[in-house]
């Protein structure tokens, strides 16, 4: 036997959007085929059909209440489809931005992101991230690749409040040409505490972020630039993926005096 068998057998299972259907059904609660058959709107006859194949598979079996149920076997693979899910769905995205640079750790987990908003607005991604500077209560955490100049007055309020605001030059980061340097308010949040900048250039992500709120996760574009566009998310699960993300980055950076 390959490596490879029972991997395209999977995928030739699930290739049928109501087995696949059936799957992410199972994984959430059990259910006896009249249920499935009732929720995907298909005649029992042809619902036992698609069990009976997911049982097959080693997917799925029927419990002894006439419930069907995954198996440890079918949860992984479910919770390893849902991955496929989010890139395929977002295909457009993912086309012209690259995630060749992002830690496979990360990779492996893009179904964490799939509750999200894609934001293809460059002007509402700054307004985005205004807002949630002006929001937030216990921090902010920025990954970036250039200084955001209108974004000053906010962060300067944040940090005479007492938010916690962590900076973290990214890949190709360059000051805008008319960049005075941080003013006075932001010296002294230096001097507190408050405000802490990082050097990384093995970060190559866009990212704005409250304790409450992603305003922007954004990739770069295939030729290694950014155009800002991204996803935003109040999700518990998105807001853990990037918190770890921006966690990875900054233990390995270096100090900015």
């Amino acid at each position: 036997m390959q490596p490879t068998d029972h991997f395209f057998d999977i995928f030739f299972e699930l290739s049928n959007s109501y087995r696949y259907n059936v799957l992410k059904m199972l994984s959430e609660e059990n259910f006896n085929s009249t249920a499935i058959a009732k929720h995907l709107s298909i005649t029992t006859q042809e619902t036992s059909r698609h069990l009976s194949r997911l049982v097959n598979a080693g997917l799925a079996y029927k419990t002894q209440t006439g419930e069907y149920d995954l198996t440890p076997y079918g949860y992984i693979i479910g919770h390893s489809v849902s991955n496929l899910l989010f890139i395929t769905h977002n295909k457009s995205y993912f086309s012209e931005h690259s995630m060749s640079e992002t830690p496979d750790r990360f990779l492996s987990r893009l179904n964490e992101l799939e509750s999200c908003n894609q934001i293809m607005d460059v002007m509402v991604v700054f307004a985005n991230i205004e807002r949630i500077i002006e929001e937030a209560e216990d921090y902010v955490w920025r990954l970036t690749n250039r200084y955001n100049m209108m974004s000053l007055p906010e962060l300067e309020k944040a940090t005479e409040r007492g938010v916690e605001f962590k900076l973290l030059q990214t890949k190709q980061f360059k000051f805008p040409p008319d960049w005075p340097g941080p003013g006075v308010i932001l010296k002294d949040a230096r001097l507190n505490g408050v405000f802490e900048v990082r050097n990384n250039p093995d970060a190559n992500i866009f990212l704005a972020m409250n304790e409450k709120e992603v305003a922007i996760l954004a990739f770069p574009l295939n030729e290694n630039s950014f155009d800002y566009r991204g996803f935003s998310s109040k999700d518990l699960k998105f807001l853990g993926w990037c918190t770890e993300v921006f966690d990875y980055y900054w233990q390995t950076a270096s100090q900015v005096n």
